[in-house]
């Protein structure tokens, strides 16, 4: 998870760190993206007083009581608050604390910018200072951390923490501008933000947005909000944002455990005349610069400029809804012609069968791939992304445009829920009609909500191929009579693959599945399902240029919907056990959907790595085509056409 050496703190004294030096990514990175505003663009108005926040949690903390202390604070260019829930990010791997250490070394001038800190959420705090069972808000002046206030043990997944931290903030500490990043673990618009260890709670969007609209964000925007967490740059939460802030910098995709360099604290005290696209300019490059040219992360932060989110939303509503018209008229063909563009398009948080349900993607690629069929609405949407996103850096070989939106199509299991969750956050009603219909299409339920029809053609969408890939299959029999399998290995047909064909991966000597998570160039990211010292994680694993046999990275766990910022190392001594799918090709067999297999768990002698075996012809193993359609269904083949080995 955290690939930089521990950094033992005593806060009580004055703390020299040596700095941090990077290099450029190697891939070339876009610079900015400065979009001209088209004022005759339609927008979309979000209407906070229908959203309904009733079934909010909302505990406040006692400001007076905590700011009875202080003295009266001068006005100053900046005021930048903290919100650091630790979870297991700090329990497990010091990673609060250790960013807590660069903003120590940042050069931090207090005449230009206050920094205030608030820590929680974490079951253990890897230094000798903030304490476990008590949120403290503290303030960073040069190399010195004050405590100023005490709150007691506070669920810091509650929107009225959240709430009550910006106020005691911007109240205290007066400024021209503010700033507000949240810290911890994120996973995209269904799942929200931060993961509370103590109280096992997180925020969604939903949250957010009422902890926002019972702040004083309501009155004073924040210059920038700032995501150091996975997956938070999406349009949703720029919707959701846009009253309370004008500039939003997030990251598409999951980040690496060290998130960002806080150096850029000390650059934005130097000059606090910037503006929020300016200081986001600072944090995009120096956290690309911190990882520099030999990351195996992806890389990816971008800089929103919030006024513009409406009209993504109105675009990106007025691209879905044209698809919804012909999803609604034309059903199966219109359905394959939709479904097969959607599974091509770039996913992020993607995991193994058993959590692969985050489903957030690029919305520029959602337009490139829809622009055969609908250009002119395709042409709208890319022009509002152009428009609203300001500044964009990653490393991926993939064109990232710096926006996502959540678009149904692994998570089919979970869309009761998910769908749920999206309509309540009163998104674009075209968009949110789009993902119902969708959604009742992947899971054989067509919603009963029409879009209207009148006054729009019928588009004649081409039926494309049922299936939309295909797979080499590996199983191994569970009983005697042949009636139960595991799935034991899958290799993706159609794709270049390092290793040749009558090769299979193991770990420790038991061969694994490799699900492919994602692929560019030259690069794949494979998720094979494990229990990782008792606790249910995705163990990843990278082919590339550099490792053609593969290199395993850690493993990544979810807590809920929410992904882990990321990876856990394995060591020595861990344990480990996989996981494998259970399957019967005997029609009278009834298997329950996402029924798996654990195998019993070792102990590491040594770090495991990927080895390839050739398997024997008597090892009693059988393979089988798998075809996977539209739906995400999968076929298996019959073993008699290949045989056992």
């Amino acid at each position: 998870m955290i690939k930089r050496k521990f950094l033992s703190l005593l806060f009580c004294v004055a703390i020299a760190l040596g700095a941090c030096t990077a290099q450029q990514p190697e891939v070339e990175l876009p610079g900015p993206r400065l979009g001209a505003h088209n004022p005759n663009r339609p927008s979309f108005t979000r209407e906070i007083s229908k959203i309904d926040f009733s079934g909010t949690p909302f505990t406040p903390w006692d400001i007076e009581a905590a700011s009875a202390s202080l003295k009266v604070q001068p006005r100053r260019p900046y005021t930048v608050m903290i919100y650091m829930i630790g979870s297991d990010l700090e329990s497990d791997e010091g990673a609060a604390t250790t960013d807590i250490a660069e903003m120590l070394e940042a050069g931090i001038l207090p005449e230009g910018v206050n920094v205030l800190l608030l820590t929680g959420g974490a079951n253990h705090w890897q230094n000798s200072v903030v304490p476990e069972n008590e949120c403290v808000v503290w303030q960073i002046e040069g190399e010195n951390l004050t405590e100023i206030a005490g709150l007691g043990l506070l669920n810091m997944g509650n929107a009225g923490t959240l709430a009550s931290f910006i106020n005691f903030g911007m109240r205290n500490f007066p400024a021209e501008r503010y700033g507000l990043i949240l810290w911890d673990h994120a996973g995209g618009s269904i799942a929200g933000y931060g993961h509370d260890e103590k109280f096992d709670s997180s925020l969604s969007l939903l949250e957010l947005n009422y902890a926002f609209e019972r702040s004083d964000a309501k009155h004073t925007r924040f210059e920038f909000l700032g995501f150091d967490a996975c997956l938070m740059a999406s349009v949703e939460m720029a919707v959701v944002a846009a009253p309370y802030a004008k500039y939003m910098v997030a990251s598409q995709d999951l980040e690496p455990g060290d998130g960002w360099d806080y150096a850029f604290l000390g650059a934005l005290s130097q000059n606090p005349q910037f503006d929020g696209a300016a200081a986001g300019k600072l944090i995009v490059d120096s956290f690309i610069e911190f990882y520099g040219r030999k990351s195996k992360d992806a890389l990816t932060l971008s800089v929103i400029d919030l006024a513009k989110a409406g009209e993504v939303m109105a675009a990106m509503d007025g691209l879905m809804t044209a698809a919804g018209y012909d999803l609604l008229r034309e059903r199966e063909p219109a359905f394959n012609a939709i479904a097969h563009r959607r599974s091509a398009t770039k996913t992020f948080g993607t995991g193994s069968p058993r959590d692969n349900d985050c489903d957030m993607v690029d919305l520029a690629d959602v337009a490139h791939r829809l622009s055969d069929l609908y250009p002119g609405e395709a042409e709208q949407l890319l022009q509002a992304i152009e428009s609203a996103v300001v500044y964009n850096r990653h490393n991926s070989r993939d064109p990232l445009c710096g926006l996502t939106a959540y678009y149904i199509y692994a998570g089919r299991e979970t869309s009761e829920l998910t769908m749920g969750i999206y309509a309540s956050l009163g998104m674009g009603r075209g968009y949110t009609k789009f993902l119902r219909s969708f959604a009742g299409a992947l899971t054989g339920s067509p919603d009963a909500e029409e879009f209207p029809t009148k006054g729009r053609k019928t588009r004649s969408a081409t039926q494309k191929r049922a299936h939309q890939s295909a797979h080499l299959t590996l199983w191994r029999p569970l009983d005697e009579e042949g009636d139960y399998y595991a799935q034991v290995g899958i290799r993706t047909l159609g794709t270049q693959n390092s290793m040749p064909e009558n090769l299979w991966p193991s770990i420790g000597g038991e061969l694994v599945c490799l699900y492919e998570v994602e692929r560019s160039p030259g690069r794949a990211l494979y998720a094979v399902p494990v229990l990782h010292n008792d606790r249910q994680a995705n163990l990843m694993v990278l082919t590339s240029e550099a490792y053609p046999a593969g290199k395993i990275l850690g493993t990544r766990q979810r807590e809920g919907f929410v992904m882990q910022r990321g990876y856990d190392e394995i060591e020595p001594g861990d344990k480990i056990a996989f996981y494998y799918r259970i399957e019967s090709f005997d029609p009278r067999q009834d298997v329950p959907a996402r029924e798996w297999l654990l195998s019993t768990p070792k102990t590491l002698e040594e770090s495991p790595r990927i080895s390839w075996l050739a398997l024997r012809e008597n090892a009693g193993l059988h393979q089988r085509l798998m075809l996977t359609d539209l739906r995400g269904e999968e076929i298996v083949g019959d073993n008699t056409s290949f045989g056992p080995f």
